[in-house]
């Protein structure tokens, strides 16, 4: 696929994420508008394997949301500008400083917590808070759950298939998955530290746990 055929499959897709978004009430319009400035930008910094990466990314995180969500009777919240922003700038600011090894290590991390906390919902035992292991009700900042760390596992490994396949080496699945999971703890951790108190909200703590991802991963390349 050549440039020209690129910007346009890019520029349909978006149209297509748009129509979607409204259409199921997935993004308000100031979330759209910057979900789609945010995967254009992708794109030029990081080709098209990066922009399909968001899109699975997107796509996977919105899977996992329906399924906890309707199991538990709670209806999707629209998600906004912070939403965005807090899972998708750490990757995107990775790009812009030339490293992809770090771009998928905060993707890692943004799937590896959406995941966590989404997929947690079904757990049919209450989630404990991080710091102190407390019984807490679901939904808590900083709760979590042995199948919602399964599930966040499982969605950094996800990323780092997809980083391995691209880049032609099954090593970095290792390191990838490491980092996203890393990352997941980091953001519970700051949720149950700092976000339940109101220091914190949950787009400083989103940014903070993808960030952490690809800091991990981009340190764990240089010593290994």
């Amino acid at each position: 696929m050549n440039g020209a055929y690129e910007a346009i499959f890019v520029l349909i897709v978006l149209l297509i994420f748009s129509a979607i978004s409204f259409q199921r009430r997935l993004l308000d319009r100031d979330g759209t508008i910057i979900a789609n400035i945010m995967g254009l930008a992708i794109y030029l910094l990081g080709g098209i394997s990066s922009f399909l990466t968001v899109l699975l990314f997107f796509t996977v995180a919105e899977l996992a949301t329906k399924v906890g969500r309707s199991t538990i009777g709670s209806e999707h919240e629209r998600r906004t500008i912070g939403n965005i922003i807090g899972n998708g700038a750490p990757a995107l600011i990775a790009l812009a400083l030339g490293s992809n090894i770090a771009f998928y290590g905060a993707i890692a991390a943004a799937l590896s917590d959406t995941l966590s906390s989404e997929i947690g919902l079904l757990s049919k035992r209450k989630p404990r808070l991080i710091t102190n292991f407390k019984e807490v009700e679901p939904g808590t900042d900083g709760g979590v759950t042995v199948l919602g760390f399964l599930a966040g596992l499982i969605g950094a490994f996800f990323i780092a298939a997809i980083g391995a396949f691209i880049y032609k080496d099954i090593f970095i699945v290792v390191i990838i998955t490491i980092s996203g999971f890393i990352g997941c703890i980091v953001d519970s951790i700051l949720g149950a530290a700092f976000e339940i108190k109101g220091m914190l909200n949950n787009t400083q703590v989103n940014f903070l746990g993808s960030a952490s991802g690809a800091l991990i991963a981009y340190v764990l390349t240089i010593l290994l």
